[in-house]
């Protein structure tokens, strides 16, 4: 070997102290990454009140603990052009008296329906957070409806559901009428029934396992679109008033799709599909001329 000269000596140990200097910068960046704090977390609970339905009686008590006897929360979510208190003014004290922690949420509807899912998402983690409860029971309606069924099946929510009950929901076979009523906001487009969003949803099934379905429908709603969730017969129940309350709805305008929510009857199926395990017992019927006082 020849002799090494002085300029390779110094450029061998300029080498070495670059070298030097490149590990133990990698070694103190790879030290602050592991002592480095975690990321706060996101208070679930104070989201869910943040989110909670305002003006709303007997609804969001967030000290409220669930009885032996319904061991589940129940959550409200209202529908399109909406919100909890226009929606919910009957139910919610109706479903307090029953004995059940009632909640309910406002969400910006008019957003992309798997946005509102991720919201209802927080909402639901929040409240049960707050309440100990395993599970909520869901009571949607409308488009209410269709937000939980997104919460499930697109943001994995389906093991923290007992049961979903829908009223008046456009599950499927929309006219296009119902579209242009609706307005031309995106949850809007999304609801065809022939959209990504719709038939990620129906396709190849309605349902997720372990939930118990209710959906409940008006016949003139039936005109713009079903109201009704296919599947097996022990996880679900599908009930039109109609059938069996004829004389309901023969006065025009007494009770429609935004009434619905307001009607005894239609109250009285939700109240005995949360009690019972499962669906709405198939042989249940109402007591037509019902009264909520």
């Amino acid at each position: 070997m020849g002799r090494l000269r002085l300029g390779h000596i110094v450029v061998i140990v300029l080498c070495a102290a670059a070298g030097l200097a490149v590990l133990t910068f990698a070694a103190g960046t790879l030290v602050n990454r592991e002592t480095a704090p975690p990321a706060p977390e996101v208070d679930l609970v104070a989201e869910a009140r943040r989110m909670a339905s305002d003006g709303l009686k007997d609804a969001n008590d967030f000290d409220c603990r669930p009885r032996e006897g319904s061991p589940y929360p129940v959550i409200l979510v209202h529908g399109a052009k909406s919100t909890g208190a226009v929606t919910w003014p009957v139910a919610a004290p109706y479903l307090s008296k029953q004995g059940y922690c009632v909640f309910a949420l406002d969400y910006g509807w008019s957003n992309s329906v798997e946005v509102s899912a991720r919201a209802l998402g927080i909402f639901v983690e929040g409240v049960l957070q707050a309440t100990g409860a395993e599970k909520a029971a869901i009571v949607g309606h409308s488009l209410g409806g269709i937000v939980p069924r997104a919460y499930m099946r697109l943001e994995g929510g389906a093991p923290r559901v007992s049961e979903l009950i829908t009223m008046g929901a456009p599950h499927h076979e929309l006219t296009g009428e119902l579209r242009e009523s609706c307005g031309w906001e995106t949850v809007c487009d999304e609801l065809r029934t022939d959209s990504p969003l719709m038939e990620r949803l129906n396709a190849p099934s309605m349902v997720e396992a372990g939930v118990g379905y209710t959906a409940l429908g008006l016949k003139a709603e039936q005109e713009a679109a079903s109201t009704f969730i296919d599947g097996p017969r022990e996880q679900v129940t599908n009930r039109m008033l109609q059938d069996d309350c004829p004389l309901k709805g023969l006065v025009e305008g007494a009770l429609g799709h935004n009434l619905e929510t307001l009607d005894p009857v239609m109250l009285s199926y939700v109240n005995k599909a949360l009690e019972s395990p499962g669906p709405l017992p198939k042989g249940y019927r109402p007591d037509c001329f019902a009264l909520i006082l």
